[in-house]
């Protein structure tokens, strides 16, 4: 399977999910404020549960990749916060913009990427990466939202008591000491968590027709720049001083390289962080991805 084969059969789906909202949306009337707060309360932490449950937390390198992710994520998030800044927009929409450019779709996306380009060896340290970002960008979106209104000791209580946290938190303590779930209660956690990407597709598809499209500006253009181009190079930058060699600096590439995670809109919509702004933010920097991947993809092979 080529680069362009691979990227259509992985946001092929995408695309279709966004397009079926944006197609029912506005005929059977449906809000997209009441899916993201069913993703955002429901579906989520039953992902994040699900995720940090059954993953393996132990390994000699988890510290080493999480640490390069990390500086990925500061690099693109300060990066697009100055940007924003120096182009005079407000506090609120610079907050946005760090949103969208390190939070990744290092999920669904970017581990069949990682496991296509690298091989199936390398779903462990991507399972790490995304295990890692996701919980970062939640917990980051929560907090840079409730800034705006909380100061900084409010934003980081409401990021710690978001949804999404406290289950990553419950889901961490029930791996380390091995507690198990009854049956019935797995199997619903299990399918909750999977409806979770499906109806965040599907409420983009309905916010985008409730927005419409927005022309391209600077502050996209900074975003895009910041997620696409400066996280990679970072997070590669920090893989390699950090001693990390091969196929795990290819992961942490890839990863790193992710356009945003759907997940910024929601967390954007329930929290009111121009919400419009991270939608378009990650529509643009997604199709500007099909240009930038190929060419991490191609240098990490």
């Amino acid at each position: 399977m080529s680069t362009v084969e691979l990227l259509v059969n992985v946001l092929g789906p995408v695309v279709a999910l966004v397009a079926i909202g944006a197609f029912a949306g506005p005929r059977l009337k449906i809000h997209s404020g009441s899916l993201s707060a069913l993703a955002y309360w429901v579906l989520g932490p039953a992902f994040v549960f699900d995720l940090f449950r059954t993953s393996a937390l132990e390994g000699g390198e988890i510290i080493r990749l999480v640490a390069a992710g990390a500086v990925g994520m500061v690099a693109a998030g300060t990066a697009s916060f100055a940007a924003s800044r120096s182009l005079g927009n407000s506090r609120s929409v610079a907050a946005a913009s760090m949103l969208s450019s390190t939070y990744g779709n290092v999920g669904n996306a970017g581990l069949a990427i990682t496991v296509f380009a690298i091989g199936d060896d390398a779903l462990a340290a991507a399972g790490v990466l995304m295990l890692s970002i996701n919980a970062t960008g939640i917990a980051l979106g929560v907090g840079l939202a409730a800034g705006q209104t909380l100061g900084p000791l409010g934003a980081l209580r409401r990021a710690l008591l978001a949804p999404m946290t406290l289950a990553a938190a419950l889901a961490v303590v029930m791996n380390i000491v091995d507690v198990g779930l009854p049956v019935v209660a797995a199997r619903s956690v299990t399918l909750m968590s999977g409806a979770l990407i499906p109806v965040m597709l599907i409420t983009l598809g309905v916010q985008l027709m409730g927005t419409g499209l927005t022309r391209p500006d600077a502050t996209l253009g900074s975003v895009a720049v910041s997620k696409l181009l400066i996280a990679p190079a970072a997070a590669v930058g920090a893989a390699l001083l950090l001693g990390l060699e091969g196929d795990l600096v290819s992961t942490v590439a890839i990863q790193s390289a992710m356009p945003p995670a759907v997940f910024t809109m929601v967390v954007a919509m329930e929290h009111h962080l121009e919400a419009e702004r991270v939608t378009h933010s990650l529509v643009a920097t997604t199709l500007a991805s099909l240009i930038t991947l190929p060419i991490v993809l191609t240098l990490t092979a």
